[in-house]
């Protein structure tokens, strides 16, 4: 998921929000002041609850942002990129660059998570508690009581032991540090997280037919988010398990057209994109090295007078970490961040320093479907002739 607004970086992970924050933000400032602060602070302003709420609401996000940090700051622990945190709808989303090491790494990433908020929840307990030492005025105590709450709810409610939940993850560390598979482990928390899910729907929709409270549809959406990811985590893990010993010289397309770092717009157009069907290339210095990617996207940006004289290095985007890997590199172990997308980025395969092959999100794809059909790819694959119709 990509985050529709950048919030900056805290300890260097770039923090974002998607714009379904914005409806979370809405509707939990609204549920805060006009069904919690005004039966614990009766006979209060209506800017003042309105106020309070959004306080709460804006507390409520920084406690779901300290829980995807815990993640993330665990996973560095264990040697795990962590690139970016993104907050949506139904709470945060941490992207880690490679997997766990160890079930016991998978273990604590999992549970820092729900230890945080249950903490969180906790100190806000106290605070709530110590009103009495405390010059609090009731409607910041009802307001802190709710944050308490809601921290120990969000703690709790991801311990449940379904992936994508971080119970699920604690699960699947379990399963794997008995079995020692971790393939088949993710594949049962998955399934695990399908039940959890179904059985959130079912209740959620129990509980509209007989209070017709918005929560049941709110839990309903949760069911479905939860039944949907477990089903494509557990087709994920499932390719994943056949494509083991699967490389990236078996994937790759060889031999890729590049764009000569030190050409023109004009002259690499002509001479290159204008009779080649793709969209995106390698950009290489004058000793074969690739420094960048450019895109026939990148190029319509220029103004036209511009491109007789734009250098293809000058127009690309700033590209800081190239996806790169080496041919011997398994295609299981490719993180996450560096899995290109459609169009839109490539994994430039790297020998010697030199460009050897690019993977595209087509070749991945192939793989996969070719996976599914019981024929992983291998490197003879791509050398074979294909005939033309």
């Amino acid at each position: 998921m990509r985050p529709t607004i950048s919030l900056g970086r805290i300890a260097g992970i770039r923090i974002g929000v998607h714009w379904s924050v914005f409806a979370m933000m809405v509707l939990v400032t609204e549920i805060v002041a006009l069904s919690i602060l005004p039966p614990a602070a009766p006979r209060l302003p209506v800017l003042v609850y309105w106020l309070a709420g959004l306080v709460a609401a804006v507390t409520f996000l920084a406690s779901l942002l300290a829980h995807e940090l815990a993640h993330a700051l665990v996973a560095r622990h264990y040697g795990m990129p962590a690139d970016r945190i993104t907050l949506w709808l139904l709470g945060g989303l941490t992207e880690l660059g490679s997997n766990p090491p160890t079930p016991r790494a998978a273990f604590l990433v999992a549970g820092a998570g729900p230890a945080t908020s249950i903490f969180l929840g906790g100190i806000f307990g106290l605070l709530a508690g110590a009103s009495s030492l405390l010059p609090l005025p009731p409607v910041a105590v009802a307001a802190l009581t709710w944050l308490a709450l809601v921290n120990a709810i969000l703690g709790v409610f991801n311990l449940l032991p379904g992936a994508p939940l971080d119970g699920g993850r604690i699960l699947q560390a379990a399963l794997w540090k008995r079995s020692g598979d971790r393939s088949q482990a993710t594949v049962s928390a998955a399934k695990a997280g399908r039940i959890v899910g179904l059985v959130l729907i079912s209740l959620g929709i129990l509980e509209v037919l007989t209070t017709r409270l918005l929560s049941g549809i709110w839990l309903a959406l949760i069911g479905w988010f939860l039944t949907m990811s477990a089903a494509t985590e557990e087709t994920s893990a499932s390719l994943h398990e056949r494509l083991q010993g699967v490389r990236m010289r078996d994937v790759m397309s060889p031999t890729p057209v590049t764009a000569p770092s030190w050409w023109t717009a004009d002259t690499f157009v002509d001479r290159i994109a204008q009779q080649d069907r793709h969209r995106i290339f390698p950009v290489v210095d004058m000793e074969g090295r690739p420094v960048s990617v450019v895109s026939l996207a990148d190029l319509t940006h220029l103004r036209p007078d511009l491109r007789a004289t734009t250098k293809i290095i000058d127009a690309v985007r700033p590209t800081r970490n190239l996806a790169i890997a080496a041919p011997e590199d398994l295609l299981t172990e490719l993180p996450p961040t560096a899995w290109p997308r459609a169009d839109k980025s490539l994994l430039l395969v790297v020998q010697a320093h030199h460009l050897v092959g690019v993977v595209t999100a087509r070749d991945i794809t192939r793989a996969m479907e070719l996976a599914s059909l019981d024929h992983p790819p291998h490197a003879a694959d791509r050398s074979a002739p294909t005939s033309s119709s």
